[in-house]
């Protein structure tokens, strides 16, 4: 994406076009979450480390038996040392059993981390969806637009610079919900009689750029032409 001209606050919105875009856009995500809840949660969580309940418990297992290794090793870096202190174990081999210990311990430590922050990543999300689930299941009506709907609905929105270089004046609004961030409905594939309609309106828009770009062309031609008269005909009057 360009760059955003715009990070519009709700209490800004004005334009008709604007206003429509949000009430469609609130309209088609709340029907396809209400829909297809499943393939929802699914598409919400495609960012997530953790996406199913079955790697949840893998991974709440793990995160048990790495606990318990953990506390574990801190017993035997404790009992270690008073062996150690009480003369029962030479200084060489108490460096390099605590090395060892130590340095698992360090792994565990970071495993514990990343697992753990995995676990909250889900269980965020997982809130989320469902603070959007029951956001969508409060309202029974999208066909018109309300204040309040588009403050519980609508987090932001970022309007970006208009892009002309297709031949056609494209700007982008991206929308971000509450608790779910920017959400694109997916979309079913287009059949072949739609791909054949895009492709006689795309061959009609290029041949139509064509046109007036020979116009253009052609019209600056006979501007220059017409200038370079007129300079003659300008240097023949002063002499």
């Amino acid at each position: 994406y360009g760059k955003f001209q715009k990070n519009c606050s709700l209490h800004f919105i004005r334009t008709a076009v604007v206003r429509e875009l949000l009430l469609e856009a609130i309209r088609s995500v709340s029907k396809y979450a209400i829909e297809n809840e499943k393939d929802f949660v699914k598409k919400v969580r495609e960012t997530s480390a953790v996406q199913q309940k079955e790697a949840v418990k893998l991974l709440q297992s793990q995160l048990g038996r790495e606990r318990k290794r953990y506390k574990e090793l801190d017993s035997l870096i404790k009992k270690l040392y008073e062996e150690y202190a009480l003369g029962k174990m030479p200084e060489k081999r108490y460096e390099m059993l605590s090395a060892e210990y130590e340095h698992e311990q360090a792994v565990l430590d970071e495993n514990i981390a990343k697992a753990q922050s995995a676990l909250d990543e889900y269980n965020t999300y997982t809130n989320n969806v469902e603070q959007f689930l029951l956001l969508t299941k409060r309202y029974t009506d999208f066909s018109e637009w309300t204040t309040p709907m588009i403050n519980e609905f609508i987090e932001k929105i970022l309007v970006h610079e208009a892009d002309k270089s297709s031949g056609e004046r494209v700007q982008e609004v991206e929308i971000y919900f509450k608790f779910i961030g920017k959400f694109e409905v997916p979309q079913p594939e287009p059949t072949a009689e739609e791909l054949a309609e895009q492709e006689k309106i795309r061959k009609r828009r290029a041949k139509q750029r064509e046109y007036w770009r020979r116009y253009e062309t052609k019209h600056k031609q006979k501007l220059l032409q017409e200038l370079m008269e007129q300079e003659k005909q300008n240097k023949q009057a002063e002499i």
